[in-house]
């Protein structure tokens, strides 16, 4: 049987799919903690996410992403093509955080990539030929401006590792939406933004004339030869300096007017550079942020001093806990199972073991002794035995013992939904009710 492999725009399809669903009113994602300790998203594993999960939250915003790559002089870019399957740093952020593709790489006259020099900026692309056309910096580099990040996508998406792109839906509500959503609108379709050198033949003399051959109109490319091979074609400008990319091409062939150099058009991504940046950056993760702040109004039982979770989960659809598979709509909730606890001395203290007289276990995950609620988990240690209202619970290691008066179940069926995510920490994070905790989950689905 042969080889075979999703496309760019399978995958593409499939991440689209997941992004309208997180967007949508029909499923509801989850933030979950857990203190479980397994090592791999198995079933089995998973079971075990969901036995000691502490609560969960509401995914509050989502984004596309893609690797960072902040604009650092000297850095060799990559330019844009459509046939590269790595396809890295071929597009930078500027220190305004305004984003652009690398058209074409600076080069020596013998083809040697350069670094660049000279930052790409919104102001350099107005005064050359509009924001949305490719234009020249002084150091040989072709750059196109696609977008200005908002400063709430900067804060709630942008990091070390990731930056957020997003398609524009309507006319936009703010400056940088509005600005890009006028980009989107103004895109070329059918742009040749570059031709690969697949071959640089031999026995040049004289520089070649680059020829075309496609569906569209209007590309015009220059070749330079070295040491008898074409070492560089870059695009050609007309008298006004207009970037002459061309329109209209679904497809082309580009061949030297003589020689035998084999070269290969690039050709720009579906509707134009512009038209789609999570398609034109190759976006294939989706950022999820989530803030928890301190106990979040005493939703969240939360031991004092502290308590730690090894765990970080992402999971759809919960449903309460009754026969009829209620979802569960809340913006938070508890996952454990507590007692009203009475009688007795003494404190429960965070991970310490209790047992009944027939030796029904249960994990303390905080005994919160001024309002007499004992939070607890069971898992394969203490096993999965049930407690009887009435009975007493003592702990395996000291003498502190209560009555159970009440048993209260969680907010929602936390063996529920899809958990779609497991990420096991390193360490495990110690949580107060005094601190904010910022969460950032990636999903990579990959478009490339």
């Amino acid at each position: 049987m042969g080889t075979s492999s999703i496309t760019s725009d399978g995958r593409k399809i499939l991440i689209n799919q997941f992004k309208k669903s997180l967007d949508g009113d029909s499923d509801s994602y989850y933030l979950g903690l857990s203190g479980a300790d397994s090592s791999t998203a198995g079933l089995h594993d998973q079971i075990l996410a969901r036995n000691e999960m502490h609560f969960v939250k509401t995914i509050s915003a989502n984004s596309f992403v893609v690797e960072t790559y902040d604009w650092i002089s000297g850095t060799v870019y990559n330019q844009y093509d459509n046939n590269d399957t790595n396809r890295t740093q071929f597009y930078v952020s500027n220190g305004k955080n305004e984003v652009f593709i690398c058209i074409e790489t600076g080069k020596t006259s013998t083809g040697i990539a350069t670094g660049s020099s000279v930052e790409p900026s919104s102001t350099l692309a107005l005064a050359y030929d509009g924001l949305s056309r490719t234009f020249p910096t002084s150091d040989g580099y072709l750059w196109r401006y696609l977008y200005k990040m908002s400063g709430s996508s900067v804060n709630n998406f942008k990091t070390s590792e990731f930056m957020p792109v997003q398609k524009i839906v309507g006319s936009g509500v703010i400056a940088e939406t509005i600005e890009q959503s006028n980009l989107q609108t103004t895109a070329i379709a059918g742009e040749i933004l570059g031709v690969a050198i697949v071959d640089g033949g031999s026995n040049y003399q004289f520089n070649p004339r680059i020829d075309l051959e496609g569906n569209g109109t209007g590309a015009t490319f220059v070749g330079t030869i070295s040491d008898g091979k074409i070492v560089k074609i870059v695009a050609d400008s007309d008298n006004f300096g207009r970037i002459l990319h061309g329109s209209g091409y679904d497809y082309a062939k580009v061949f030297p007017s003589a020689g035998n150099a084999i070269l290969r058009p690039i050709i720009a991504p579906n509707g134009g550079v512009n038209k789609d940046p999570v398609a034109s950056l190759c976006a294939g993760k989706i950022m999820l942020q989530n803030t928890v702040q301190n106990n979040e109004g005493n939703v969240v039982p939360l031991a004092d001093p502290a308590n730690d979770f090894k765990q970080v989960a992402l999971l759809r659809n919960l449903e309460l806990a009754d026969s009829a598979k209620t979802l569960f709509t809340a913006q938070i909730g508890t996952a454990m199972h507590s007692f009203t606890v009475s009688g007795g001395s003494g404190i429960f203290v965070a991970d310490e073991i209790f047992e009944t007289p027939t030796q029904t276990r249960g994990k303390t995950f905080w005994h919160d002794n001024s309002n007499n609620r004992l939070y607890y988990v069971q898992n394969d240690s203490t096993g999965y035995g049930e407690f009887d209202v009435s009975g007493t619970i003592t702990s395996i290691a000291t003498s502190t013992a209560k009555v159970v008066d009440a048993i209260i179940q969680p907010d929602f069926n936390r063996y529920s939904g899809d958990l779609l995510y497991i990420n096991n920490l390193k360490d495990a994070i110690i949580k107060t009710g005094t601190q904010t905790e910022d969460f950032r989950i990636v999903i990579d689905l990959g478009t490339k």
